[in-house]
């Protein structure tokens, strides 16, 4: 009798089955380190930026308006949009507009930093949450001054803003582990003592 050469349907349909095993256990690491490529990429393009704001406010002695769409031309100090939550004035700055997942960065400042600014004593109501992790002691109340002058965010890979990011006040959400909650939005923000020591030592401020 001649030996059976190939492969029964049982046989087959089992060799497949682990081969599809085998390749979804290897998409899901793979992924995953897209996911934290694209997130440092960002982490990068935010420290980027602020160093360009810093440098904007150096040379202007204000912080630029947000823009008011994706173009990044920001507004004009006066403007009633200026003082509101916007898109990141990246063709002023010359920075990227987009982060990991080709969406527009946003950018929001507080009021008296976007005016020609003097030797200040501004209080800042824009507030940074660490939420659910008091551990990391970033939650500052908006009871007072946060010293928080400038945040710049990006939505992350749903496209969405979570928690406080999203609602246009003047408090926002760095990071949380609220299981209830995806959350992936990247965050950055800039102190008025940072900006203060760059007006220094840049003799622009004694």
């Amino acid at each position: 009798m001649n030996a059976n050469k190939g492969f029964s349907l049982i046989e087959t349909a089992i060799a497949l089955v682990v081969l599809g095993l085998l390749l979804g256990g290897l998409m899901t690491p793979i992924a995953t380190k897209i996911d934290r490529q694209n997130e440092k990429y960002t982490d990068q393009q935010l420290e980027i930026i602020r160093e360009a704001l810093l440098g904007y406010a150096v040379i202007n002695q204000r912080l630029p308006c947000p823009a008011v769409d994706a173009n990044g031309v920001a507004l004009t100090p006066g403007d009633p949009d200026c003082i509101k939550e916007g898109f990141l004035p990246w063709a002023d700055l010359g920075v990227g507009k987009q982060d990991a997942w080709d969406r527009p960065f946003r950018y929001r400042a507080e009021d008296e930093y976007v005016d020609t600014m003097t030797q200040f004593d501004y209080v800042s109501g824009l507030a940074i949450n660490a939420k659910f992790k008091i551990d990391h002691n970033l939650t500052v109340t908006t009871g007072g001054d946060s010293k928080v002058i400038a945040v710049i965010f990006s939505y992350g890979k749903d496209g969405n803003g979570e928690l406080e990011n999203s609602n246009g006040t003047k408090t926002f959400t760095y990071d949380s582990i609220d299981s209830s909650v995806n959350f992936d939005d990247r965050l950055i923000w800039i102190s008025k003592h940072t900006l203060s020591q760059r007006l220094v030592t840049a003799n622009i401020w004694f």
